[in-house]
């Protein structure tokens, strides 16, 4: 695994949590893509990396204070990163409490992200790119 993409996934969690949106930018390509898991009710793939971070903070603006972490991170290659992406989430006007606990798969390019893809599940997310457990 490149410790470059994987310092670039801890950096792109970490501006996302500061609202960074600038820093965010720098670090995903202009063209990027990025899949939703079949599983979220908007599962249609989101082209561009501004269209992306749109879409991230309309999704998590529903929930309140509280910061994503990385759990497990897997090398699936040079260019790409499993990683499980946690939160504990809790709906600002329910007060109700949900774990967030999905998988990315994270494609690099040139030291940008490219390609954001989403999985309910470690073993969909090791089977998209050709791992086993």
């Amino acid at each position: 695994m490149s410790q470059e993409n994987l310092e670039t996934t801890r950096e792109l969690l970490d501006a996302f949590d500061r609202d960074d949106k600038r820093s965010w930018l720098t670090m995903v390509h202009p063209d990027a893509e990025m899949v939703p898991a079949q599983q979220w009710p908007e599962s249609a793939p989101i082209r561009g990396a501004e269209a992306i971070w749109d879409f991230y903070a309309e999704v998590t603006s529903f929930w309140g204070e509280g910061s994503a972490q990385l759990g497990e991170v897997i090398d699936a290659g040079a260019d790409k990163i499993v990683a499980n992406n946690l939160r504990d989430a809790r709906g600002k006007t329910s007060g109700a409490g949900a774990e967030f606990s999905y998988w990315a798969v994270t494609t690099y390019q040139d030291g940008r992200a490219i390609r954001f893809e989403w999985f309910a599940d470690r073993v969909a997310a090791l089977e998209a790119v050709r791992l086993s457990e």
